[in-house]
């Protein structure tokens, strides 16, 4: 019965994996103990399992704060990943300027110019609510009251960041001038590579944020 109940609940559950493996591994320790009790008193052990699950609760009573856990545990990791993300990308574009002999800053296009600035911004803004809302997934939490709603806070934001750096990327490359820039439009492959592949990475966890939520 403890084998039907934990596996009950996990098909109920969403979330990481690691986190979701750790929460029904200390369901099933603590079904165990439960109906290892009770068949130290007496009872035989499919009945010691039916009273100790009894206890525990309908997996549809349960299930709830277990979820919101798991909606905090993937809140955290989409935040780690935005801001991981947001600190190594001037990084990751440098070093590609540099492999392409790129001068940054010297294209003379004042609209690339502003797009630059603008995400250069953007950048250092996104890495201040990244931070922000590891807090809110953490003990911040406690303060909001709601970690189905810091769950979704959460995804909306990871959403939001992909939009906005897709559509500065995109401006970027339509703006700069060089002709062999890793932001001009033959080097938009590669634009694709270092800014996309992180960008879909964050739009994934978003969307399991909202799934967990």
């Amino acid at each position: 019965m403890i084998d039907r109940y934990v596996t009950e609940l996990s098909r109920t559950l969403r979330g990481p994996r690691a986190a979701k493996a750790d929460l029904l591994a200390e369901a099933r320790d603590g079904l165990i103990d439960a109906a290892d009790a009770y068949e130290d008193s007496g009872l035989n052990r499919e009945n010691a399992e039916r009273q100790a699950v009894a206890d525990f609760g309908p997996v549809h009573v349960v299930a709830p704060d277990y979820q919101a856990e798991l909606g905090l545990a993937q809140g955290r990791r989409t935040a780690i990943l935005v801001c991981a993300v947001m600190l190594t990308q001037p990084v990751a574009w440098r070093v590609m300027q540099t492999l392409t002999k790129d001068v940054p800053g010297g294209h003379g296009s004042r609209g690339y110019e502003l797009v630059d600035a603008a995400a250069r911004w953007s950048g250092g803004i996104t890495i201040a609510l990244g931070l922000a809302v590891l807090f809110a997934t953490g003990t911040g939490v406690r303060r909001l009251g709601s970690p189905r709603l810091v769950a979704r806070i959460t995804g909306v934001f990871a959403f939001t960041v992909c939009a906005v750096f897709a559509v500065l990327g995109l401006l970027l490359t339509l703006s700069d001038p060089a002709t062999h820039s890793p932001l001009s439009p033959t080097g938009l492959p590669s634009t694709l590579v270092v800014l996309g592949i992180p960008l879909a990475g964050i739009g994934v966890a978003g969307r399991r944020c909202l799934s967990a939520a």
